[in-house]
């Protein structure tokens, strides 16, 4: 029962988000385009949804859901900021790929999980300092990456006893 009616809310939010959208279209409403993130959003939602709600947890969706709903929120900002931003920001992306590795590390209990994610965000931080701030701290890769191993190794340390 829980299952019809958690699908339910979300049919009745995507007609709800498609009827906003046509009306913009008509040009009943002004400004609305702004808001289409939400639709990679509501399919997050979803896909995370999915993943609670089956018996058999499958971690692609997790790690899917995971990652279009931070996408989604990268878009909000940028489509209130400006989209040239993206020349700069684009480490997040590799960020957001790492963050959802640690979700369905958190979820999973799987080492290899944690492995990924610490590399990526480790990564994409050393990437938007060398990139967005400033060439010269291009050594911080090598100090952040260093650190996930230390980190990494803690955590399987400490997660055997």
């Amino acid at each position: 029962m829980s299952n019809t009616s958690s699908f339910n809310i979300l049919a009745a939010v995507l007609i709800f988000t498609g009827i906003i959208f046509l009306l913009e279209n008509f040009g009943i409403l002004i400004g609305a385009y702004l808001f289409w993130p939400v639709l990679p959003l509501i399919v997050s939602i979803g896909f995370c949804m999915l993943y609670f709600k089956n018996k058999r947890k499958d971690l692609l969706l997790l790690g899917t859901g995971s990652f279009l709903a931070l996408n989604s929120l990268l878009f909000f900002y940028l489509n209130f900021t400006t989209w040239t931003r993206l020349s700069e920001l684009w480490p997040i992306f590799i960020i957001v790929l790492g963050v959802s590795f640690l979700a369905c590390y958190i979820f999973s209990d799987k080492i290899v999980f944690l492995y990924l994610a610490s590399i990526l965000i480790a990564m994409g931080i050393s990437f938007i300092l060398i990139f967005a701030v400033s060439t010269i701290l291009w050594p911080l890769t090598l100090i952040l990456t260093g650190v996930s191993f230390i980190i990494i190794h803690l955590v399987e340390r400490f997660g055997k006893k």
